[in-house]
C-alpha cells in the first residue's frame, strides 16, 4: 500500500483537475489503484477543489461580495435608465432584458459554498454530511 504522502498528493492533483493518466505517471501508481483511491477519497477531493476554487475567485476579485457589488451597481444603473425612459420607446425591451438577466445573476450569486464530511454510521457504513460554508 502506498504511503499517506502519496495519497495526499493524489488528492491535491485530482482537486486540480489532473487526469488519472498524468497522476499515474507522476506518482508511479497504477490507474486502477488511482481509480480505487478516487472512490475512497472523493469527499476530500471535492472539498479541496471547493477551497481551491474559492481562493481562485478571491485572487481574481471574483468573490461573492465583489460580484454582488458589481451586479448591484449595474442593476441600479439599468433601473435608473429605465425610470428615465418613456415606455413607448422601442429600446426599453432591451433594458428590461438586461435588468432581468442581472436579477437572475444576483439570485445565482446567493448560493453558499458546500463542504462535505464522511462519518461512520451503524455497521461501519460511511455517510456523507454536507454543510454550507
Amino acid at each position: 500500500m502506498k504511503d499517506n504522502e502519496t495519497r495526499d498528493r493524489f488528492v491535491e492533483l485530482r482537486a486540480q483537475g489532473k487526469s488519472f493518466a498524468s497522476i499515474a505517471e507522476e506518482l508511479n501508481v497504477s490507474k486502477p489503484t488511482l481509480i480505487e483511491w478516487s472512490k475512497d477519497m472523493q469527499v476530500q477531493v471535492a472539498n479541496l477543489r471547493a477551497v481551491n476554487e474559492e481562493a481562485l475567485r478571491e485572487r481574481f476579485k471574483l468573490t461573492k461580495e465583489h460580484q454582488l457589488q458589481v451586479l448591484s451597481q449595474q442593476f441600479n444603473a439599468v433601473h435608473a435608465e429605465i425610470e428615465k425612459r418613456d415606455l413607448s420607446e422601442l429600446p426599453i425591451d432591451k433594458l428590461y432584458s438586461v435588468m432581468f438577466k442581472l436579477t437572475d445573476e444576483l439570485r445565482e450569486q446567493d448560493k453558499p459554498m458546500m463542504l462535505q464530511r464522511i462519518g461512520l454510521v451503524m455497521d461501519d457504513l460511511e455517510a456523507k454530511t454536507s454543510w454550507e460554508a
